[in-house]
């Protein structure tokens, strides 16, 4: 049997527990704890990283302005003059005006300096001057002229020797034009004795030329028969090749310069 004072004592224990409980990492925990976790040891605070010392940019000195191109250069002033011009028109006050009149006589008196040297250089450069190889002048155009007449009516007669001509044309009652064309024609059939054999798409005749035959499939042949009418060809006796002089209504002096070139003178030498 338990004494008074002993149950006394736990009577007023159990009213009143202890205020001081397990204190576990220093936290108060309750229950029956026969050992506490070691507190984890704090992670070492790794020391912060140096900043870089950034490079050290030396100064460095503005870059000179590009040269332009020369092509660059006359694009700009040209924007700029076209700037002026179109400012002008487009707000006409006397400061725009004059704004483009003063660039414009700038190009003016430019386009005056380059004529001068380059006649310059065409006086001291007889091959690029053009008056050597046909005259500028009206006596030698004169000269010229009749010397290019005679050599284009030896070509003709020369050709006369080799070659014929085809005229091919339609009814002369729908096409007046074949029918002009042929009295050319006779003309330097005349004059040159070159052979020209007419023939007719449709088997009509045609004054000047009472011997004319109707085509029937030479002109397919000849890959003429989608040509315009009246055109010309001439032909070439030994080889048998075609080469057209020109359709539409040529005069004699047009037939006999498309011979002499189409005969005599080699593709493009004419023009150099």
């Amino acid at each position: 049997m338990l004494k008074p004072l002993t149950l006394a004592a736990l009577l007023a224990t159990a009213a009143h527990p202890a205020s001081a409980g397990l204190v576990c990492n220093g936290e108060e925990v309750d229950g029956w704890h026969f050992y506490c976790d070691p507190e984890p040891e704090p992670e070492p605070v790794k020391p912060a990283p140096e900043p870089e010392q950034e490079a050290r940019e030396e100064p460095q000195e503005p870059e000179e302005p590009k040269e332009l191109t020369a092509t660059e250069e006359i694009e700009a002033f040209r924007e700029y003059a076209d700037e002026l011009k179109h400012r002008a028109i487009l707000d006409p006050t006397p400061e725009n005006v004059q704004a483009y009149m003063e660039v414009n006589k700038q190009m003016a008196q430019q386009a005056a300096r380059f004529a001068a040297v380059w006649q310059r250089v065409l006086f001291g450069s007889p091959h690029l001057d053009a008056n050597t190889r046909r005259p500028l002048t009206q006596m030698g155009t004169n000269i010229y002229q009749d010397q290019r007449n005679a050599a284009e009516q030896a070509a003709l007669r020369r050709a006369a020797q080799e070659a014929g001509l085809i005229f091919v044309y339609d009814n002369p009652a729908d096409c007046r034009l074949c029918l002009a064309q042929a009295q050319i024609l006779d003309g330097i059939r005349n004059a040159y004795g070159v052979e020209i054999l007419a023939v007719s798409t449709d088997g009509s005749p045609i004054e000047f030329f009472p011997d004319a035959v109707q085509d029937a499939g030479q002109l397919e042949a000849l890959q003429l028969a989608d040509k315009p009418r009246p055109f010309i060809a001439i032909v070439d006796a030994a080889s048998g090749e075609t080469q057209l002089i020109g359709g539409g209504l040529l005069t004699e002096d047009q037939i006999l310069e498309r011979v002499y070139v189409v005969r005599e003178v080699p593709m493009g030498e004419r023009y150099q």
